[in-house]
């Protein structure tokens, strides 16, 4: 019959058992000093970005995405949301429709960007040298 560990008194362990537990205790305390790194961290996380949010308020900065591609120059931008996309496209074509049910996320592409070809020629033909891009917010 094999002894277990209970069968042996505490001062007769052998060197692997005792490792083993060193090793067990140690990784519990590694990973609730983890867990608590990591909740800091996020909490720190949260306030920063509060922080940011009201900075950037008061210094009305552009969004991130936009400001990666105009920069932080003093610049001013015009932003134009399309609110009646489906129906701007079913004025255009009879295909908008079908479309609209079975692919609406292509169908919003393909309008975006003849509206932006659109704009693009109305302000060209007006004297009005502009750069318009297409931009997707998140």
């Amino acid at each position: 019959m094999r002894s277990t560990l209970a069968d042996i008194p505490l001062g007769q362990w052998l060197p692997m058992e005792t490792l083993a537990v060193v090793l067990v205790v140690v990784g519990v305390l590694g990973v609730g000093v983890g867990l608590v790194v990591i909740m800091r961290l996020r909490a720190e996380m949260g306030r920063l970005a509060e922080r940011a949010e009201r900075v950037a308020a008061r210094v009305a900065a552009l969004p991130p995405d936009l400001s990666r591609v105009f920069g932080n120059h003093d610049r001013h931008i015009i932003s134009v949301e399309l609110l009646n996309l489906f129906e701007l496209a079913h004025r255009e074509t009879w295909v908008a429709r079908p479309l609209s049910v079975l692919t609406p996320r292509l169908l919003r592409d393909v309008i975006h960007r003849a509206v932006v070809g659109r704009v693009r020629e109305n302000l060209a033909a007006s004297g009005v040298e502009a750069d318009v891009r297409l931009h997707r917010v998140r």
